[in-house]
């Protein structure tokens, strides 16, 4: 997206989710794993770091983002096996990344798609405890383009979730997420988007869903890379800051797994506020911003064709 270029306020906000994500993977990315507060205050993309890529750049949070959202393109809706070969294709080759190579992929999920590459089994994350964020961080995608259907989005996210997380708490929280992202498209206000769920049943993150995290000081919030941490560390930033900038650089200050603390945090951020509310800095600094835009486009048109071209 080129800065101050508009669009329809429904096409904004699932533009601006996708970019959100991206941003807030590109800014936590030299961050990650460092100690809360013991790092200058992040405010705007850095070069170098933990995995040592250029300003802008972004990880595996926006790259399995890309893989989800070319497959839900090109097949009309998510395909197991389609959505894993794009997936261990980024992971061998490095397609859908930076700089040609896969950054940041966590050894539960590489173990997930290593046994899918030698045994072509679609649930081989069953037997891999894995509860952590990834199901979480690529999401915007689902919701955008299934932004009209909330029980299709929510269906779609535990569908993607389950082939590389076979933790439950990892799917029931892909499942919460994607019910808030599709409200906040739809052009719910911050407080409409935070009720989402509450009172209702869901055991695994039912302190999340009934907004728990309000009244926790900073230093209860962990940033550890579990789906219910990271949801509920993107949820309080909100509630902090009531704005793209301001809770995007609460995110990424979190210390931790910054750049999908941020990621969440930004792809929420950007579905509840648009374009507008997006610092044009970051938008002229982010790598490939004009082809997520043009995916953005694509899934919120909703229909099959072709997926832009590869990085």
């Amino acid at each position: 997206m080129r800065p101050g270029e508009e669009y329809p306020a429904a096409l904004d906000r699932s533009i601006a989710a996708l970019l959100g994500l991206a941003i807030g993977d590109a800014l936590g990315a030299p961050v990650e794993g460092r100690e809360r507060d013991d790092y200058p205050r992040m405010r705007d993309f850095a070069a170098g770091g933990t995995h040592g890529l250029a300003a802008g750049e972004w990880t595996d949070d926006t790259a399995m983002a890309i893989c989800l959202a070319e497959s839900l393109v090109v097949q009309g809706g998510i395909d197991e096996r389609d959505l894993l070969a794009r997936f261990l294709r980024w992971h061998r080759l490095g397609e859908n990344s930076c700089g040609g190579k896969a950054v940041g992929i966590s050894s539960t999920t590489r173990r997930v798609l290593e046994a899918f590459e030698s045994t072509g089994r679609l649930d081989a994350a069953r037997e891999i405890g894995n509860a952590g964020n990834g199901c979480i961080m690529r999401l915007a995608p689902v919701a955008i383009f299934h932004r009209e259907a909330p029980m299709m989005a929510r269906e779609a996210a535990v569908r993607q979730a389950r082939v590389t997380h076979g933790s439950e708490e990892a799917v029931v929280a892909a499942a919460l997420l994607a019910e808030m992202l599709v409200a906040a498209l739809d052009g719910g206000g911050l407080d409409a988007v935070l009720a989402v769920g509450t009172g209702s049943a869901r055991p695994d993150l039912a302190d999340i869903a009934a907004g728990a995290y309000r009244s926790k000081a900073r230093a209860a919030i962990s940033s550890a890379p579990r789906a219910r941490d990271t949801l509920e560390a993107a949820l309080w930033c909100l509630h902090q800051a009531g704005d793209f900038e301001a809770a995007v650089i609460e995110a990424v200050n979190l210390g931790g797994d910054t750049d999908t603390i941020g990621a969440v945090t930004g792809q929420l951020a950007g579905a509840l506020f648009g374009t507008a509310a997006i610092p044009r800095r970051w938008l002229a600094g982010l790598h490939s911003a004009e082809r997520l835009t043009g995916l953005a486009r694509q899934l919120h048109a909703g229909e099959p064709g072709a997926a832009v071209s590869n990085l």
